[in-house]
């Protein structure tokens, strides 16, 4: 059954000389009986018992089980031979305290995948006299108990080889003999192999022995029965035993061979006659009740015979540690690692924390939540822009550099309304956007005076039903807000004469003239926009300085209707006009210039100023009101149009100079010269008040403040201005040169251009110079060699004519048809055929942007902390199992005995690692429930939706995490373990 040939096992040795443990022995085992391996410590005997159990490998030779050469296994290979064939004993017994004797013995049987028979483990334990020790711990067993119950164990399986390392050796003489005599029974069927240095049980109990030294067979004997010699008839020789036949008579012969035997003796000769004497003597010297005496003879192996094994006759069973033992070995120590355990959790819980959060949001929806938003928030209105594409060039003194794609604002035309409607619906409208302030005493917070949008119904829209009063049918004709009208009740306001207008009831508002930003309108009308949440009334007391709500009203009343104006539309035009191409095509922001307006005979001085800049007449604001001085309404070459505060100023100067020839001219100061400077005078005052279309007025508290000009006022000022405007203005004209920004200095030649004109700038302060398009553009092309960087735009994309909505407002009913434009809107990237796209824009948007954007960030944030954290985990993890490993030799080394292979080594501690990455993960799902709660609360407030929702997505990324961490933690360790040979984690025992 079990051959070795040639086995060679050598030991290196990192210092001194190597070990050759075995040194090519060859032997061939008989398939049963009882086989000694005797010889001194470091003779090779208990080496060879490992290598033909398979818990070492020879470094050269092989072993012969059932004719399968062991040439070619794997460690696994061995492990399963251990398992099908071996059973083993051991001289510590090696059984496992955590388990019962009953499971201790059943292992065996399920280490080959077979049930646990009760019946067969009962009938093994009477056999070896422990019947109804089943349910016993080891802990209240003696030695021989113990190694009897090692025994039952290797019996349990049936195997065909019994192997026994000293399985004495802790046992006294008796308990020994007990063990031998069970294993004697044993060798009848099968197999034992037994290593001991005791020559007397070896001969007493042993079939053959073989006795090793330094690695070589020293001899091998094995028991024979050696039969008497007759010499006469009575008389007969059993080697140096003489033995006489009962009863008989001696003749002369007979004592003649007596006489002899006893002559060659040589030692002294005892001779016992009685029959207790004569028992004792046989048992001692082996003799039988035939005569025959057992003796040891050298080993004949052709006698043992060949036998011819079929594959399946030499079929491994791969063992398989069942799961409860599995998880019982290994959750055993943990109580002796307490400290460990607990940062070993915490960093793990951590880290399965980031990796939830990071699956969490990496599953987050944009779409979800925009859905969700809509049907949460249901807003009344979405506001819509349109964008084109247009390629920025950057350039260096000229010269072309590098470029990209950027987009632009574009606007609505009526046509775009159209085709949006059949979408949408006939709600949609569309505005322009304005910043038209009311002057008036703002009492708090709560109350905003401006107008952001205004825009135009058009007839039968629904949302003139929510207008009290009329609809404008006329130019600079109203309909505000009811959320305005309530404004102008509790704040003192103006009306275009710059009176204070006492209103007790938003309803009298209607009829009256109010001016915004200098312009006269007459409000016809009230739109309902409904009103305002009540979480925001605690700002109408002006002691309320919360900014933080301040903010969230802004927004919340830049999302509503609140702040909306409705006006005939040719109204709408005009407020609609704007630079039509400023900021594109043209850098317009290096246009700069150093000015100084030139009076009649008077040369230039620079620099009288040095931040205005020159623009295209064709790219001037329409809405600016122009003044002509000259009867023309656009510059030629040599001509320019400046803001109406360098006008003025201009003519303020000129008035002075009047002022100053008076003073000097007269001799002697009359009533008429008083009355001519005092005129004068005036009309300084009148050039002021022109020139940024405000007075000032005192106010009861003394501190006095600025009234926006009304029409009929400014009209007024500028009657009497007007002899001599005609008088003085004609030939008033403009010096200027160009302006290098980058070092603040001018060049170039000086240009000087005729003023022809004015207009009004209202809030906007910075000073254009409007000049000819041919002029502009000659002044650019010379302007811009001197300029180290600078941006050109250019697109295909033109505008219609008759396109002046800036923003679409797209009427939200809560169909899904309309969530699926709206949603294409949000998430619109690429551009159509015509270069246009259309998008959703607003704080509602901003919001919903502004959350992806940042939960794009936590998401980077936690896989970057998530990869750290995990990797410190894996390796305090890896560390928790070596050191388990470290402290389970003894039940590693049990069960590579036994027979359990890696793998099944690996569930062990898979167990206890699955176990904590078990309790990690509750603890993880805790927090990002609890983390995801609390992002919510911080990120929703403005939104009204979730956007972060652990589900169940979200769980399973995590338990893989955590189940992969428990894999890796468990693998690297046990697979370090693993590659130790069988014999070295039983050495280690």
């Amino acid at each position: 059954m079990l051959q070795v040939v040639n086995l060679t096992k050598v030991y290196k040795s990192k210092h001194g000389a190597d070990t050759r443990a075995l040194d090519g022995v060859t032997l061939q085992f008989p398939e049963k009986g009882m086989v000694f391996l005797l010889g001194k410590s470091g003779s090779g005997k208990s080496t060879l018992l490992n290598v033909c159990g398979g818990l070492d490998n020879p470094t050269s030779g092989e072993i012969i089980v059932k004719g399968r050469s062991s040439k070619n296994f794997s460690q696994s290979d061995f492990d399963s031979y251990r398992n099908t064939f071996i059973g083993f004993i051991f001289q510590e017994y090696n059984i496992l305290n955590e388990f019962s004797v009953e499971d201790n013995i059943a292992l065996a049987l399920e280490l080959q995948g077979k049930s646990k028979d009760k019946k067969a483990i009962a009938k093994l334990l009477e056999d070896v006299d422990l019947g109804g020790f089943a349910k016993r711990k080891p802990n209240t067993l003696s030695g021989g108990q113990k190694q009897r119950i090692a025994i039952a164990r290797a019996l349990v399986k049936n195997p065909e080889i019994i192997m026994a390392d000293e399985p004495t050796g802790a046992l006294d003489s008796n308990t020994g003999r007990q063990v031998f005599d069970t294993l004697k029974k044993l060798s009848q069927d099968k197999l034992v192999l037994v290593v001991s240095h005791d020559r007397e049980f070896a001969e007493q109990y042993g079939d053959r022995i073989i006795e090793l030294k330094d690695g070589k067979i020293l001899s091998d004997v094995s028991k024979t029965q050696q039969q008497q010699q007759a010499l006469t008839q009575n008389v007969s020789t059993l080697g140096n035993v003489l033995s006489l036949k009962k009863g008989s008579e001696l003749t002369s012969e007979d004592f003649e061979q007596i006489k002899t035997f006893l002559k060659n003796a040589p030692a002294d000769v005892v001779i016992a006659s009685g029959e207790k004497e004569v028992k004792n003597f046989k048992k001692a010297s082996r003799i039988n009740d035939a005569g025959e005496q057992e003796v040891f003879a050298d080993t004949d192996e052709s006698t043992l015979g060949t036998k011819a094994y079929t594959k399946e006759d030499s079929k491994f069973i791969r063992s398989k540690l069942p799961g409860r033992h599995a998880a019982k070995i290994g959750l055993s120590g943990m109580k002796n690692k307490p400290f460990r355990l607990f940062f070993t959790v915490l960093l793990c819980t951590v880290a399965f924390v980031m990796f939830g959060l990071l699956s969490t949001l990496n599953f987050y929806n944009s779409e979800r939540t925009f859905r969700e938003t809509l049907t949460l928030a249901a807003p009344e209105y979405l506001r819509a822009d349109k964008q084109y594409q247009a390629t920025v060039t950057w350039y260096s003194y000229g010269e072309e550099g590098n470029s990209y794609v950027n987009f632009f604002p574009a606007k609505f035309s009526p046509e775009d309304i159209n085709q949006l409607k059949e979408l949408t619906g006939d709600r949609l409208f569309g505005t322009v956007d304005v910043y038209l302030s009311l002057s008036t005493r703002n009492t708090s917070q709560y109350w905003a005076p401006q107008i952001g949008m205004v825009g135009h119904l058009p007839e039968g829209h629904v949302l003139r039903d929510r207008i009290t009063g009329e609809y404008p049918d006329q130019a600079n004709e109203i309909v505000l807000s009811s959320y305005f009208a309530d404004l102008t009740v509790a704040c003192q306001i103006y009306d275009a004469e710059g009176r204070t207008i006492e209103i007790t009831n938003p309803q009298e508002l209607i009829g009256q003239k109010i001016a915004l930003d200098g312009t006269t309108y007459t409000v016809t009308g009230l739109f309902d926009c409904g009103p305002v949440d009540g979480k925001f009334d605690s700002l109408k007391d002006s002691s309320n300085r919360n900014e933080s709500l301040q903010m969230e009203l802004t927004q919340y009343l830049a999302n509503g209707l609140f702040q909306f104006a409705f006006v005939e539309e040719s109204q709408l035009q005009t407020l609609s006009g704007r630079f039509e191409n400023y900021w594109k095509n043209e850098p317009y922001s290096y246009h700069a210039l150093t000015c100084d307006a030139v009076l009649p005979g008077e040369a230039a001085d620079f620099p009288q100023w040095s931040n205005a800049h020159y623009l295209k007449q064709s790219d001037a604001k329409s809405t600016w009101i122009y003044h002509s001085v000259s009867g023309k309404t656009a510059p030629s070459e040599g001509e320019a149009i400046v803001t109406a505060p360098t006008y003025y100023n201009a003519l303020q100067t000129l008035i002075y100079q009047k002022i100053n020839l008076v003073q000097e001219g007269k001799e002697e100061w009359t009533q008429e010269s008083e009355d001519e400077v005092q005129s004068l005078y005036t009309l300084v005052e009148a050039c002021n008040v022109l020139a940024y279309g405000r007075r000032w007025e005192e106010t009861e508290d003394g501190k006095g403040e600025e009234i926006l000009l009304t029409e009929a006022e400014k009209e007024v000022y500028r009657q009497k201005l007007a002899v001599f405007e005609a008088e003085n203005a004609a030939n008033l004209s403009i010096a200027f040169q160009l302006f290098n920004n980058s070092n603040q200095s001018s060049f170039g030649e000086e240009y000087r251009c005729s003023i022809i004109g004015f207009y009004d700038v209202g809030d906007e302060y910075q000073e254009y110079l409007i000049l000819s398009d041919s002029q502009a553009d000659a002044l650019w092309n010379e302007q811009k060699t001197q300029i180290e960087s600078y941006e050109e735009w250019s697109s295909d994309y033109v505008e219609p004519a008759d396109a002046i909505y800036e923003y679409l407002y797209l009427p939200y009913d809560q169909t899904e048809a309309q969530k699926d434009l709206y949603w294409e809107m949000y998430n619109a990237e690429d551009f159509e055929e015509n270069g246009t796209r259309i998008s959703l824009v607003g704080s509602f948007v901003e919001d919903l942007r502004r959350a992806d954007s940042i939960i794009k960030t936590l998401a980077t944030v936690f896989l970057y902390v998530g990869l750290v954290l995990l990797a410190f985990a894996v390796l305090l993890f890896s560390n928790f199992i070596a050191t388990s490993i470290s402290q389970k030799k003894r039940e590693i080394g049990i069960l590579r005995a036994v027979g359990a292979r890696s793998f099944d080594v690996f569930k062990i501690f898979f167990s206890e690692s699955f176990f904590i990455a078990a309790l990690c993960s509750v603890l993880a799902l805790v927090g990002c429930f609890v983390i995801c709660h609390f992002i919510n609360l911080r990120l929703t407030e403005s939104i009204g939706a979730s956007l972060v929702v652990f589900g169940i997505p979200s769980v399973a990324v995590l338990l893989g995490v955590a189940l992969l961490t428990a894999v890796i933690s468990t693998f690297l360790p046990v697979y370090k373990a693993a590659k130790k040979k069988p014999v070295d984690s039983i050495r280690a025992i």
